[in-house]
């Protein structure tokens, strides 16, 4: 539904003119990533909270995703979602180590598909979470979903400046299942938002 600015705001939204998903960033110091999904076999092996043995490159230390990420992939597998939204990615840097993971969380609900992502601490700071991320918006248009919602702490600098460089919008802070809390952070940055029964 389409929301007046008024609901907006009281929602925790600021209104921001949607430009449509990138087809490219420009990151700092010109970051150069290419994403590649996990194969099974490895995320067998972080789901038992083993180091995988199938990694057939450099993988920096932090790269991985964690165990939780891997068990719900492998679950939504099981559950016949297409590999685009249960799939973790593996972020290959030029040289072709992997410094980081991103992807989907599941497949869209109401047009909004969420993300997740990370890299290791130790290439932090160079723009590959923003060329990343732009890939995964990239992705999320070409697999129909209208809007995109990074969850972020709000305590994750980094994290947030990736999200407001590549044009999301951030919204209320709220806490997750497991009481953290997050601010919700939404891409393209319209406030055209999918009805949650309020009609106020």
């Amino acid at each position: 539904m389409s929301l007046s600015m008024a609901k907006a705001k009281r929602k925790g939204w600021r209104a921001a003119p949607a430009t449509g998903f990138p087809m490219s960033v420009s990151p700092d110091r010109s970051a150069i990533v290419r994403l590649e999904a996990l194969p099974s076999a490895v995320l067998l092996d972080l789901a038992a909270g083993r180091r995988p043995t199938g990694l057939r490159r450099a993988c920096e230390e932090g790269a991985l995703p964690p165990q939780e990420v891997a068990r719900r992939a492998l679950r939504l597998q099981a559950e016949g979602v297409e590999a685009r939204w249960s799939l973790p990615y593996a972020m290959i840097d030029e040289g072709g180590a992997l410094v980081g993971a991103c992807g989907f969380k599941g497949p869209p609900s109401l047009g909004v598909v969420e993300i997740g992502y990370a890299v290791a601490p130790s290439r932090r700071g160079r723009g590959i979470a923003a060329a990343a991320v732009a890939q995964l918006l990239q992705k999320a248009a070409a697999g129909g979903a209208r809007r995109v919602l990074a969850r972020i702490n709000p305590d994750n600098a980094a994290s947030s400046r990736v999200a407001d460089k590549l044009g999301f919008v951030r919204g209320e802070v709220r806490p997750d299942d497991d009481g953290e809390p997050l601010a919700q952070w939404l891409w393209p940055a319209a406030i055209d938002f999918p009805d949650d029964g309020d009609a106020s």
